[in-house]
């Protein structure tokens, strides 16, 4: 059985991490980046890729708007989708590395 004080320490640290893993979101809200949402959605999906994580943090805070390596993604519907793959493929790819290194398949 799990002490109180250890549950307690346990439980802040999960908050915290669930807090820094939403930070691209929330900056992405508080400064109305135009695709804040898009930003929100992945960032669920980063919780399985830091990679990801650091990527959605730079979009989120950096200072343009007009970014054309995005537009080139979000431009038309068949390019949407290659971008929700992509970025499938790649947390799959990780997740499955970490459960190599784990030792866990």
């Amino acid at each position: 059985m799990i002490s109180g004080t250890a549950f307690w320490v346990a439980w802040w640290i999960f908050v915290f991490l669930v807090v820094f893993n939403f930070l691209p979101a929330a900056i992405a809200y508080a400064q109305r980046h135009p695709r804040r949402h898009m930003l929100a959605a992945l960032n669920v999906v980063s919780l399985f890729s830091f990679a990801l994580w650091l990527v959605l943090m730079a979009w989120a805070v950096g200072g343009r708007r007009d970014d054309s390596r995005v537009a080139m993604f979000l431009g038309k519907r068949q390019n949407q989708l290659m971008l929700g793959v992509s970025i499938g493929l790649m947390v799959v790819f990780s997740f499955g590395t970490t459960l190599y290194s784990l030792d866990l398949i």
